[in-house]
């Protein structure tokens, strides 16, 4: 691959995330195609890039329905992360009593709007 072409596979993020999302959604039936330290790497990665998104105005939550998501899936990933990082639940709920930081009601996807 020449690097022109690497240069214009860069400027199509988009492009490159759907391709992600493609190869990801297939590895579901098949976990063993993605190398641990590798999902890892995407995951923290990915994390920290929504937080930043987060910060700077984007306060969505995922998709209704989560995004496909069950309960066990991001209950498993987030316990994992605050693990990672030796954070309790009474702190993250500190931290967001604290900082105010999260989901207003009004954004809230779970709770009709009217």
């Amino acid at each position: 691959m020449s690097s022109s072409e690497v240069l214009e596979r860069q400027s199509h993020p988009g492009e490159a995330l759907a391709r992600a999302t493609e190869v990801l959604g297939a590895a579901v039936t098949d976990p063993d195609r993605i190398p641990d330290d590798a999902l890892r790497a995407l995951i923290a990665n990915v994390v920290r890039l929504y937080a930043l998104k987060a910060e700077n105005g984007m306060r969505k939550p995922l998709p209704p329905g989560g995004g496909g998501l069950t309960v066990t899936e991001t209950m498993v990933t987030v316990t994992d992360l605050l693990h990672a990082l030796n954070v309790q639940m009474f702190e993250l709920a500190m931290w967001q009593a604290m900082s105010g930081n999260c989901i207003a009601p009004h954004q809230r996807v779970d709770v009709p709007h009217s």
